[in-house]
């Protein structure tokens, strides 16, 4: 009888439970891969427009593990070249998509709008699409700040030796007429720029201001060289900072009193413009240094109210690293600041609420996988400079937000995989820095699955975060094992890295979403699987 329970066991560990037809089908009829990926093993192609809106959508131009930075802008200069040749009307929609309606990534964005410019030359949308973004009705180009138009401009100018095409002078000028007082005045330096190149007509100009006790066109008084005051941090502590250093020179204050009445000027400033509401929650993240730095309490109480504010959040395109950059600034430089854990609170609290209630939307049992491989620790760049934010930290914040929003188990996997333990009560950025803590080894998407499928567990849906470059194991082999013998989930697949392939077959029951952003809360939110759901989304776009 020993012997039989023995034989029973051992019958089980290697065949699993006898799986329904259903099953047995699903399993059989996902197709073998058809290409490799950037280290020579098998993955999938993915098509031409979804490769475009992964990469304006997840990258900043900056080095990864597998791909320069060259190499990235070679490979969207080759996208939209074979994109623009049949169809320059959908990279368009995708640029617009991404900078405006997305995440609002910057600088790719401002690359595919210059390098698409000879595609659409001539077109009756092309004007358009250099236009202004009309964020209340969502029409327009792809012009969603002002500096856009001076980014744009020189990379034009850097890959074409030529300043403007003759669309974005039209559409610039259009873009520029539609500025309010407030950004002609904030970006004064970008719009003069830009004007003495396409010359706006000012009397389309909405936007004006009092000289002398008259009114003129905002936009011919910067042009004149008359002051229009854009009431931002910058102006406002630009102004401080001289009116004391004028003081010091005339021998009315000393050093040690300078400091003192310049930091109580600033923390007026910051007071003013946060109840005033004229300062932007992503001006607030990136000043957190510079407001935590002698505060008085009514600064930090107006600062909390915004940072937990999901309106501003949402509104303000601020991605999850964002508000994790601004916590670790908290960690590092104020863990002695008597106003560190209220800021910090504020920005869970944020955080957390910025996001649809996944509770009620993803019903059921979600299993989350995340990539802590060698690759998802590479470190991420503002500008030429390292900071310490990874690839893998954006992915265990990621983690963190489903875990807590659906009880949601977790696998950690690199070379190996296996169930994480942790305290639902924590918060995300703690729970986001515990799920990414570790290197891995390599990349075995395989492992995660063959975990989950030993432990016998079934799930409604997985949610996958990686870069996707698996060098070890065979994912569709595990990922058939686990249909066969435990259960069909739908997949949440994250591309993190956008290197140009996919590990499992994008179909109605495997979902891409790319990026780091909010929006892919709404999509899983939707939840309805759609496997072109990226490319019906921006072909709806309307320049």
């Amino acid at each position: 009888m020993v012997k039989m329970r023995d034989r029973n066991s051992q019958l089980r560990s290697a065949l699993g439970a006898m799986a329904p037809v259903e099953r047995i089908i699903e399993a059989n009829s996902i197709p073998v891969e058809n290409t490799v990926n950037r280290q020579g093993h098998a993955a999938y192609s993915i098509d031409d427009e979804l490769r475009l809106i992964a990469m304006l959508n997840t990258l900043k131009l900056e080095p990864q593990y597998y791909r320069s930075e060259n190499q990235t802008m070679r490979e969207l200069r080759d996208l939209i070249e074979r994109i623009g040749l049949k169809d320059p009307y959908f990279v368009c929609q995708a640029i617009k998509y991404s900078r405006c309606m997305r995440d609002g990534m910057r600088s790719i964005n401002h690359l595919a709008a210059a390098l698409v410019a000879p595609f659409i030359s001539g077109k009756d949308y092309a004007k358009r699409f250099y236009g202004p973004y009309n964020k209340k009705t969502k029409e327009g180009g792809c012009i969603f700040r002002p500096d856009d138009m001076s980014e744009i401009k020189d990379v034009y100018d850097a890959l074409n030796k030529a300043t403007l095409s003759n669309a974005m002078k039209k559409g610039f000028a259009k873009a520029i007429e539609a500025l309010d007082t407030y950004q002609l005045g904030k970006y004064k330096s970008s719009v003069i720029d830009i004007a003495n190149l396409v010359h706006p007509n000012s009397s389309l100009s909405k936007a004006v201001i009092t000289v002398d006790g008259k009114q003129m066109k905002a936009l011919d008084a910067i042009m004149q060289g008359i002051t229009v005051s854009a009431d931002t941090w910058e102006v406002a502590n630009s102004e401080a900072g001289q009116i004391v250093a004028k003081a010091v020179k005339e021998g009315k204050l000393d050093k040690v009193e300078a400091e003192k009445v310049l930091a109580e000027a600033k923390n007026d400033n910051w007071e003013t413009l946060l109840t005033e509401g004229k300062l932007g929650i992503l001006a607030a993240l990136r000043n957190i240094r510079n407001m935590m730095k002698n505060p008085r309490p009514e600064v930090i109480t107006a600062l909390c109210n915004l940072l937990s504010n999901p309106d501003a959040i949402r509104k303000g395109m601020i991605m999850p690293y964002q508000m994790d950059l601004a916590y670790e600034v908290l960690e590092q430089e104020f863990y002695n600041s008597p106003h560190k854990k209220v800021v910090q609170t504020a920005l869970e609290r944020g955080l957390e609420l910025a996001i649809p209630n996944l509770t009620s939307a993803l019903p059921g049992k979600t299993l989350v996988m995340i990539d802590c491989s060698g690759s998802m620790h590479t470190g991420c760049y503002q500008g030429n400079t390292r900071i310490r934010s990874t690839v893998c930290k954006k992915a265990g914040l990621l983690a963190a937000i489903v875990a807590k929003a659906t009880n949601a188990d977790v696998i950690r996997f690199g070379s190996s995989a296996s169930y994480t333990n942790y305290d639902a009560s924590e918060s995300v950025f703690t729970l986001g820095e515990k799920f990414s803590y570790a290197n891995m080894g390599g990349t075995n998407i395989a492992s995660a699955f063959e975990c989950a499928r030993r432990a016998g567990k079934a799930y409604d849906r997985i949610i996958l975060l990686s870069d996707y470059e698996a060098n070890s194991g065979c994912t569709r082999r595990a990922y058939q094992n686990y249909i066969h013998d435990v259960c069909s989930p739908y997949i949440y697949a994250v591309d993190l890295a956008a290197y140009g392939t996919a590990p499992l077959k994008n179909n109605d029951k495997v979902n891409y979403y790319y990026g780091y952003g909010y929006k892919l809360f709404d999509d899983i939110a939707a939840s309805e699987f759609n496997p072109n759901a990226h490319i019906d989304a921006v072909r709806k776009v309307v320049i």
